[in-house]
């Protein structure tokens, strides 16, 4: 039996799913190795688990996935067949659970494992600069030895500015899913958090993080640490650029995980030259790769990682079997499996 999917809006990871159809084709494949490469995966073994799913426009499907449109009333009187609306992610915003409730339609928003090991890696790249691991990794690599030699000898290479996150504020510019994860972690680690958004987010959100809410300009001024976590949108393109960052607090640091052309790196780098800030820490590039001779590759007080924060892109897979074996479950007559939204 075949199960009717219409998938909503467009994501690569909805992306893949689409392309994990069985009767996608041979441009489907292609692409799907594509995405993963360098890394191998089994085709045959992704559409399998896409067996007996059929692309169908929405009007028809039994099932509708998504990763930001708005699933409301409207949407349920156009889908007279829906059973299922899969969220990939798992907030619930724009999701009309009471008409879904109604018309007894199952929802999941489904967490992604991609984007808390995203919120890892920000927090991962702050650490690696309050605590100067590149500095240090390469002084015990080279033998530098400043202070006392003996079985105990504290910072031996004579760093200075070591530091650490408690008690230093954070100001996360964009309040979307990884942004959430990055201000509960970090207030894991006993820092302030502010955040800015395009629309201030519901005090219950806000409290539930523990965060406070500025506005950009106030966010910038105040924060020991800025970490960039906006959507990737044209509008957003440049939105840290020189203006911005001449507005942050002198000795700050600067995280992007988002994407590099968020971040105008001609001005970053004037600013580290210029002693404005105190470092930088990147996983997602102007560029990417970088080139022969980047100056940002040059300057001692910048972690750079190769767009690596999510993690192996082999992860979506893990994403994808869990929204198909939810369709499973409700075309079964069972409750979604994972990410259930109670009514």
């Amino acid at each position: 039996m075949n199960w009717r999917v219409a998938f909503l809006d467009e994501d690569h990871v909805l992306g893949v799913a689409r392309d994990a159809l069985p009767r996608a084709g041979p441009a489907a494949e292609a692409r799907l190795r594509a995405f993963f490469a360098p890394e191998a995966f089994d085709h045959a073994a992704l559409l399998a688990c896409g067996s007996g799913l059929v692309l169908a426009p929405p009007e028809e499907a039994e099932v509708v996935l998504l990763r930001r449109a708005t699933v409301d009333a409207v949407l349920f009187e156009r889908c007279p067949r829906l059973r299922l609306v899969q969220r990939l992610g798992e907030r619930r915003d724009h999701i009309d659970l009471g008409a879904a409730a109604a018309r007894g339609v199952a929802v999941s928003c489904l967490p992604r494992p991609t984007l808390i090991r995203t919120a890892e890696h920000a927090i991962l790249l702050m650490l690696a600069l309050v605590k100067r691991l590149r500095e240090a990794e390469g002084a015990v690599r080279q033998g530098t030895a400043a202070g006392a030699a003996g079985d105990v000898a504290y910072n031996w290479p004579g760093l200075g500015g070591l530091g650490g996150l408690h008690g230093l504020t954070l100001g996360i510019v964009g309040l979307g899913e990884v942004g959430a994860l990055v201000a509960r972690r970090a207030s894991a680690f006993g820092m302030r958090v502010l955040c800015t958004a395009r629309h201030p987010p519901p005090a219950p959100l806000l409290a539930d993080l523990g965060a406070e809410w500025r506005g950009l300009e106030m966010l910038l001024a105040e924060s020991d640490i800025v970490s960039l976590h906006v959507s990737n949108l044209p509008e957003n393109r440049g939105a840290m650029g020189e203006a911005e960052l001449r507005l942050m607090r002198p000795g700050a640091l600067l995280v992007n995980t988002s994407r590099g052309a968020l971040l105008d790196e001609a001005a970053l780098v004037r600013a580290l030259r210029e002693g404005r800030l105190g470092g930088a820490g990147l996983d997602v590039h102007a560029a990417e790769p970088r080139p022969a001779g980047d100056l940002l590759c040059a300057l001692p007080n910048v972690v750079l990682t190769p767009h690596i924060a999510g993690g192996s892109r082999l992860g979506v897979l893990e994403e994808i079997e869990k929204m198909f074996a939810n369709i499973r479950a409700v075309m079964a007559g069972l409750p979604p499996l994972h990410g259930r939204v109670l009514p």
